[in-house]
């Protein structure tokens, strides 16, 4: 907004008063005179009397800041002292920048390099670099170079940044597919078969993410969301990305409906068979018994005799909990006749063992001629002995 109004107009108006000032403009410019701000109900504006007939108003979303004249005052006197010279125009510089006058800043910047043309600091302040020994602006370095902006004001190729515009691209899709496959659950309860027949036709990879947090989250719901679930698990595995693979691999470990969990195994038996051993294996030394089963369990799908030991060490393993113990106060006296009281509570590790039937069928599947039961030190040896070469009598009759 601005607007030209008469002075004599203004009574009644609750201005905030100052002195005769410099208002800098949004735009670049600026106007000097008695400067008002004016708090109007819909749009505060600045007014500025430039002389006693005329006063003009400005918005103050167009204004930057009011310069007072003492300041203005200092300024004229700071660009007198350093006439041509070059380092106070830098220093000048520098002052404007303190003061917020940002337009006089670069002005002096200039003025600087004019006089001192190779004045590192100056130069910097203007966005120049120095290559080959001469000076040239940072941004037309780069852009020679081959690069762009990204909207962080970083310097990237080219093909980084359409990469970014196609991830974030990508992004936004995998969410809307996410409100997609929640609907089309909501109706596929209800009985809607266009809905399944809908979520059977999709070929969009960038459903995975969406579909495979249905498949997760749905795990606890009970065998009645089977038909849908198991459409979940195939769609998963034609579309195959990333997210899809870890979410297959996630339900052969945990998932509790049978049915689910082994068709998810199978399939990663015949496709994916090192990305299921890679996370089921650590499994195997959890202090959870729950999670040691689940691992062995699914690892029954891919016996390896080359992890026998690990199998062997999860045989048995042991839980580990801590547990208070005791409680309450009891009367104490010394030697001395004295008394007092003393916490008897404490804390305490109970260690628990844990026999694995599933850890035992799983070494049977790898050693079928043998059964050391629960016996870890004759399981060790039998193996040892299997990969021991056979011994030989070297010696010569002399």
């Amino acid at each position: 907004m601005v607007g030209v109004v008469c002075a004599m107009g203004l009574a009644g108006i609750p201005m905030a008063s100052t002195t005769a000032d410099t208002l800098l403009l949004s735009t670049g410019g600026q106007l000097t005179g008695k400067v008002r701000e004016v708090e109007g109900k819909k749009t505060p504006y600045v007014l500025v009397q430039v002389d006693p007939e005329l006063s003009v108003a400005i918005a103050k979303a167009n204004s930057r800041m009011i310069v007072g004249e003492e300041k203005l005052s200092e300024y004229r006197r700071h660009v007198a002292e350093a006439g041509q010279d070059g380092q106070a125009h830098y220093e000048l510089a520098t002052w404007c920048k303190q003061n917020n006058l940002l337009q006089q800043r670069q002005y002096h910047l200039m003025r600087t390099i004019d006089l001192l043309p190779d004045h590192p600091n100056a130069r910097a302040a203007l966005g120049y670099t120095q290559r080959d020994g001469k000076w040239i602006l940072t941004e037309v370095w780069r852009r020679n170079q081959g690069l762009v902006k990204d909207r962080r004001g970083q310097w990237v190729l080219p093909e980084v940044l359409a990469w970014r515009k196609a991830a974030d691209q990508n992004d936004k899709t995998a969410k809307r597919w996410i409100k997609t496959i929640k609907q089309q659950f909501s109706k596929i309860k209800n009985g809607d078969a266009e809905a399944m027949a809908e979520l059977n036709a999709i070929e969009d990879p960038l459903a995975s993410q969406a579909i495979a947090k249905e498949l997760i989250d749905s795990q606890k719901r009970g065998s009645s969301l089977r038909p849908v679930r198991m459409v979940w698990l195939r769609k998963l595995m034609e579309l195959r990305t990333g997210v899809a693979v870890e979410a297959i691999v996630q339900t052969g470990l945990l998932e509790p409906d049978d049915v689910i969990r082994e068709e998810a195994l199978r399939w990663l038996q015949s496709n994916e068979t090192s990305s299921a051993v890679a996370t089921y294996m650590p499994w195997l030394k959890s202090n959870n018994p729950q999670q040691v089963k689940a691992a062995a369990r699914a690892l029954s799908f891919f016996p390896n005799s080359e992890a026998a030991f690990a199998y062997i060490d999860a045989l048995i393993t042991i839980e580990e909990r801590t547990q208070q113990v005791g409680g309450g106060s009891r009367a104490g006296f010394d030697n001395q006749g004295g008394g007092g009281f003393s916490q008897g509570s404490k804390q305490v590790v109970i260690k628990t063992p844990h026999r694995h039937a599933e850890v035992l069928q799983l070494l049977r599947s790898i050693a079928p001629d043998v059964d050391f039961g629960y016996d870890k030190s004759a399981w060790k040896k039998y193996f040892a002995d299997l990969r021991s070469p056979p011994r030989s009598d070297l010696r010569r009759d002399s």
